[in-house]
């Protein structure tokens, strides 16, 4: 277990309207980073996980300039908790009590441990952002009008996963597989690839089941990561694979809360047993659809097409031989 300590949080903390309203500080967040918590209020950083939910993970709390002439602290969610008729009403749920209060005992400070499944609920699949209020009460029915005695806070959480990234596809390669997808409005941090030899047939049909289920594909299928800023990789071949042989590989995104997403389609890929430049030039996606269709037909001596694509397939050409000749 990893905490922090004093780490404050005054973003935390919506504007105060006077200098005496409560302050909310952050001392530690168990299992957490001084990274991780620079900004636990929005989900474009690190909200809270499902994980950290389900495990009641401790957030210890420094309440500061509390109106000490009140008994007790009491947090709700929701909106609008200063009013009293909006707390106690039975038919408007905009205020709701989360049944936490904190005896004040005549002091100006407050430090409290409360676990996050306390102040959020951990319904898998959920996302967004809680407000949660800290008032300083004498009873039920105390209005809230005063500098300190209130506060009011985000929380942000991220209970589901990422949308599966969309147009998957993959080209075969010598030695890698070149793989492009669609950039994804999700926070996502890194791509999982996963990768089935010989998971498919020689027609290029996924014949595999290890990627059958797109929420819970098989772990041991998983070949690599890269990164989430991404819409392209490049990955190496396992040194087992085999050319002419047909493999299956898909990927999913995880996002910033540790939430993976679905797989992608999962599609079929080759490696290329490259022995001349011809090749690389078709097998690498380098020449025209027509031309390696008709087995290069703008190779030497057998070119149709005159002026520049002569020019550029000798270039190209050139380029391959000094490469052979370097290794």
């Amino acid at each position: 277990m990893r905490t922090i300590a004093w780490l404050s949080v005054a973003w935390l903390v919506a504007a105060p309207a006077a200098a005496q309203d409560i302050v909310v500080t952050i001392q530690s967040m168990e299992g957490r980073t001084s990274v991780d918590l620079t900004d636990l209020a929005t989900t474009s950083a690190v909200p809270v996980s499902q994980d950290e939910c389900d495990a009641n993970a401790v957030i210890d709390f420094r309440f500061t300039m509390v109106d000490m002439a009140r008994a007790q602290l009491h947090l709700f969610h929701g909106s609008n908790c200063e009013m009293s008729s909006v707390r106690n009403d039975t038919t408007d749920t905009s205020c709701s009590d989360l049944n936490l209060e904190y005896s004040i005992d005549m002091n100006t400070e407050v430090n409290k441990q409360i676990p996050v499944s306390s102040l959020i609920d951990c319904t898998a699949g959920s996302s967004g952002t809680r407000t949660i209020y800290v008032l300083a009460l004498d009873n039920e029915t105390s209005e809230v009008t005063a500098a300190g005695q209130a506060v009011s806070f985000p929380i942000a959480f991220d209970f589901a996963g990422p949308s599966a990234p969309s147009m998957f596809a993959a080209r075969d390669g010598e030695s890698s597989v070149t793989l492009s997808w669609e950039a994804t409005s999700d926070q996502v941090t890194q791509y999982d690839v996963f990768f089935v030899e010989n998971g498919c047939d020689a027609s290029g049909n996924v014949t595999t089941t290890l990627l059958d289920d797109p929420e819970n594909p098989d772990l041991g299928s998983l070949l690599t990561t890269a990164e989430g800023t991404a819409t392209s990789a490049t990955v190496a071949f396992p040194s087992t694979v085999g050319a002419g042989t047909q493999h299956a590989i898909a990927i999913r995104a995880v996002d910033n809360a540790g939430n993976a997403g679905q797989l992608s389609s999962v599609v079929c890929v080759s490696q290329i047993d490259v022995q001349t430049f011809w090749d690389a030039y078709c097998g690498g996606g380098g020449g025209s659809a027509d031309a390696c269709a008709s087995g290069c037909s703008v190779g030497p001596g057998r070119s149709s097409a005159p002026g520049l694509l002569s020019l550029l397939a000798g270039l190209a050409m050139l380029a391959w031989v000094f490469r052979r000749r370097l290794r």
